[in-house]
């Protein structure tokens, strides 16, 4: 009976270390990155780029904010992540749906 019930103890703790470790995880994400409202999401930019990515399944016509004019909007489908062109110098703000 101790080695099932040593076995149940070492199950237990592996659960709740890797559970406050999810938990952890998880804070420090949101915590640090700012939650774009929407479907659409700024993934990644460069020079004269950005990338966005649609995270509902469903079609959706987005751009990003920049300063001055916002770049004519792009479809993207479900899941999908899209390119859409900058004008040099810019930087996105956040993505949007148009």
């Amino acid at each position: 009976m101790t080695r099932l019930r040593s076995l149940f103890a070492t199950a237990a703790a592996v659960m709740l270390i890797t559970g406050a470790t999810a938990a952890g995880t998880a804070s420090a994400v949101e915590a640090g990155q700012p939650r774009e409202p929407g479907c659409a999401h700024v993934v990644g930019y460069g020079y004269g780029w950005a990338d966005i990515w649609n995270e509902c399944g469903y079609t959706i016509y987005a751009t990003v904010e920049v300063d001055g004019f916002d770049p004519p909007c792009i479809q993207i489908g479900p899941g999908a992540t899209a390119r859409i062109g900058l004008e040099p110098g810019d930087t996105p703000y956040y993505a949007y749906e148009c």
